[in-house]
Order: structure tokens, then sequence, then C-alpha cells
């Protein structure tokens, strides 16, 4: 059995945010809803210009379609800014700095710490995503556990430990190296 001790900082716990956020159907179609939402209220802003002022409702669809390219990005970094408000917060506040004992047995995984124990049976494990800076393992119950590989003593170990948990539980190894939050 293998034994793990990690101590989460705030930028670890913001980073496991921001990776679920890019994973979670709900906040994808919000970012892909928000962009079309402000190129329509754009369009419907330079409808009455074209009766006035041709070049101003011209210029207003320019301006429109340069934001919506750029949109995307503001709102990579409004996102940040929230998930960054969420783990200053009283609720994450008492995770940081805590050391965590992790522990994989036969068939679960167990987190000790000073204030928390919890016990994750393998079969609720949905699929393991590595990251070039952490380890995911995503949770049935649309929960994760994250490993930073700042804090592991041997990433080769462990990426081979968990390929062969995903090999025996038969879920998918998903390797996104070149992930980054947008």
């Amino acid at each position: 059995m293998k034994e793990l001790k990690l101590t989460l900082s705030e930028q670890d716990q913001l980073e496991a945010i921001l990776f679920s956020m890019s994973k979670s159907p709900q906040i994808i179609k919000a970012r892909k809803n928000a962009r079309l939402l402000f190129l329509l209220l754009m369009l419907i802003l330079a409808v009455p210009f074209f009766y006035y002022e041709k070049f101003l409702a011209i210029l207003i669809i320019l301006v429109g379609l340069l934001a919506f390219l750029f949109f995307q990005k503001y709102l990579g970094i409004y996102y940040k800014k929230y998930g960054t408000r969420y783990v200053r917060s009283q609720e994450f506040k008492n995770r940081i700095g805590l050391v965590h004992t992790i522990t994989f047995e036969d068939d679960h995984l167990e987190i000790k710490s000073d204030q928390m124990e919890a016990k994750y049976q393998f079969n609720q494990f949905e699929y393991i995503t590595e990251t070039s800076s952490a380890f995911f393992i995503k949770l049935k119950m649309a929960d994760q556990l994250f490993f930073p590989k700042n804090q592991l003593s041997d990433i080769a170990e462990f990426k081979v430990f968990l390929q062969q948990l995903c090999q025996r539980l038969q879920i998918d190894y998903r390797e996104e190296l070149n992930w980054q939050w947008a």
C-alpha cells in the first residue's frame, strides 16, 4: 500500500478548483452563453443606429466582434478571481497548510488530517487525469481528489501506481499535460 503526506497550499487549492471548473459542463455552457449574449446585445445596440448613423452602427458591430473574440479571456480572468476569493474564504482557510496523510489500501483510499478523516472506495473513481502539475481523481459523486506533483517524492512511481490502479479498476487514465486555465 502507498502512503503520502501532503500539505496543500492556496495555489494548489486554486488550481484544483480551476481544473474542476474547466471540466464542468455547466461552467463550459455558462461561458459560451455569456459570450453569445454579449454579442447579441452588441448587435441589438447597433440596429437603431443603422437608420441614423451607419458608420456608428458598423463601428459598434466591429467593436462587438473584437470584444467577442477577447471575451473568453476576460471570463477566464473573472473565474480565476472568483476561485481565488473562494479559496481565501473561511471555508478554505482552515484547509490551507494542513498535513493530510493519504493511504491507498486494497479497495479504498483514506485521507486523514487534524480536522478530518475520509474514506473513498476505489469503485467510486470515474477516471484519473494527469496535468503538468498534479494528478486528479474524478469521483462519481461529482467531487475530485488531487495530488500536487511538487509534493510527491517520486512522481514516476506514483504515476505507474495510478496507471495500474486504472487498469485494475478499468477506468480511463487521461494525460492532459498541456492543460492550462484559459
